[in-house]
């Protein structure tokens, strides 16, 4: 007996519709997002704290609880919840460094493309929708997304439990669908800290007629039987108490882009990204939903009005709210109305290749901007600092930058240095022998992130960084503190040459340090790179 879903495809999609998703299509989507994981540039902000994380982690053969980077958080709790991508990341690296994380990066999107295409075969989308739903969830997890990020590792194994609540209700190798769920939960709990929305596909099944509660229970089991197998299972619920805490970044004036209200967001994004909005925000007024079951229309709506409650919180609930409404959207582009013209009908799925192919464009063009020969890893950043990682490695106490970020650490700094926000993850990662102010997720108010949240929002008066028992302070040259380091005879700012980038930081070093083995250690290292000459 067919689902509604499949009912639905066929009765809209009559004629040249029918069919489900087609080998061909996916592998040339397969090939495609292979191409576009390679080609573009792996310049996410967070990445570097990710390899260095992974680093640790494989040093230590441990997970960290207690803060490992950030001399200001030293003692307080951390966890890494991305351990599994993060030790991925290290690995990649460390095989083969930058073309490493892209064959990665490359993987990961391919995987999210096979992902979504088993979910439309298992869940009997017609074949014109599994083309459009191929190439709208191609479109934002490359463009809309373009990072190498644990989310990455979500948008794979979502869809993989919509999938094997499908295969359950259908009772197509039900056992193995079980399975599958249980793997993916694990993989999710082990990746993202918002495994929750994996339970999300339980849906499928409450709005089966009759409930067959026997089935809901063994896929639940199996959900709860993937989250238990992660090493911080006992750590679970100071894990989500610490990350869904009150913090001075995540507020509804965040600093942070992707932490801008999503609403507010729409008012000035791109037409493609308020187009999806629009596309998810009107899905229960499509008579495709209207005409559902009121069963249906419930736990599914249920299911939307979660994504929209995560993507009204922060414009990075757009994703979420695009993989918890798949089912939802894929009814709306059922019911899209299709040419029968003989003609439109054999040109469309060339048309559909040819866009499909396009989107290789834009990764060519920043690969093509690219060229000049720059940093090691890509960073928002990198090109701004380059002077002054330059002077420090200048002043390391190795020449071994891979060893020290083997033996990173509050406990193996031989440095303690202040950096602001958007130049933390990338300092940890390239200057290593210094234990920086930024903690290791960069959002922990009690680390440097509660001063520059306060600048940046501008509440009250300035409060600065954390500076006591600092070596070295790196902050942009319009940031508030160079002037108390200007006015102060503790430190002195070094002489830097000029950047090509728009932006310029400040690298301060405090003058005279004594007293203690790292400000020993680093007024010795200042010395050499002073008499080296200044990159």
């Amino acid at each position: 007996m067919k689902s509604a879903d499949s009912k639905q495809s066929e009765e809209t999609n009559s004629g040249w519709g029918q069919g489900g998703a087609r080998v061909t299509d996916l592998w040339l989507c397969l090939l495609i997002a292979g191409l576009v994981g390679i080609l573009v540039p792996l310049d996410d902000a967070d990445l570097p704290l990710h390899l260095l994380t992974g680093d640790w982690i494989r040093a230590h053969g441990e997970l960290p609880v207690v803060e490992p980077f950030a001399w200001t958080r030293e003692g307080a709790p951390y966890f890494a919840y991305s351990w599994l991508p993060q030790i991925g990341y290290s690995w990649a690296w460390q095989v083969g460094g930058v073309n490493g994380l892209s064959l990665l990066h490359g993987a990961l999107l391919m995987g999210v493309v096979w992902a979504l295409w088993d979910l439309a075969r298992v869940a009997e989308w017609s074949l014109w929708s599994s083309r459009l739903m191929l190439s709208l969830h191609m479109l934002l997890w490359m463009f809309v997304q373009p990072a190498t990020r644990p989310q990455l590792v979500l948008a794979i194994a979502l869809p993989l439990a919509w999938a094997s609540a499908f295969r359950v209700r259908n009772n197509r190798h039900a056992l193995g669908a079980c399975a599958a769920l249980a793997c993916a939960s694990a993989v999710a709990v082990n990746s993202h800290l918002l495994f929750p929305l994996m339970a999300a596909p339980v849906v499928v099944l409450l709005c089966a007629t009759p409930v067959r509660w026997a089935t809901v229970a063994a896929w639940t089991a199996s959900l709860l039987l993937g989250w238990m197998c992660t090493p911080y299972l006992l750590e679970l619920p100071a894990l989500l108490r610490l990350n869904f805490g009150y913090n001075a970044l995540f507020n509804a004036a965040s600093p942070i882009k992707e932490h801008e209200a999503g609403f507010v967001f729409v008012t000035h994004a791109a037409v493609g990204t308020a187009l999806v909005v629009a596309l998810l925000l009107l899905q229960p007024l499509f008579p495709s939903f209207a005409n559902r079951a009121s069963r249906e229309r419930w736990w599914y709506g249920l299911s939307w009005a979660a994504g929209l409650v995560l993507f009204g919180l922060a414009i990075r609930g757009l994703l979420l709210w695009w993989l918890l409404a798949l089912p939802v959207v894929a009814w709306s582009v059922a019911a899209l109305p299709l040419p029968r013209t003989r003609l439109v009908q054999r040109v469309l799925p060339w048309a559909w290749g040819v866009g499909v192919l396009g989107m290789l464009g834009q990764p060519l063009r920043l690969r093509a901007e690219r060229s000049r020969v720059g940093p090691e890893l890509s960073h928002p950043e990198a090109h701004a600092l380059e002077p002054i990682v330059a002077w420090l490695k200048c002043a390391s106490p190795s020449a071994d930058v891979g060893a020290m970020r083997r033996a990173v650490g509050v406990e193996h700094a031989v440095l303690k240095g202040t950096a602001s926000f958007n130049t933390g993850s990338y300092l940890a990662w390239a200057v290593p022998y210094v234990s920086w102010s930024i903690d290791g997720r960069t959002i922990f108010p009690d680390s440097v992130a509660r001063a520059e949240a306060r600048q940046e929002l501008r509440l009250g008066a300035v409060v600065h960084p954390p500076l006591h028992d600092a070596q070295v302070v790196v902050l942009p040259v319009a940031h508030a503190t160079n002037r108390l380091l200007a006015a102060s005879e503790g430190w002195q700012r070094v002489a830097l040459p000029a950047t090509d980038s728009a932006r310029a930081y400040a690298l301060w070093w405090r003058a005279g340090s004594r007293g203690s083995a790292p400000s020993s250690a680093g007024t010795v290292a200042k010395a050499r790179c002073d008499m080296t000459g200044t990159p």
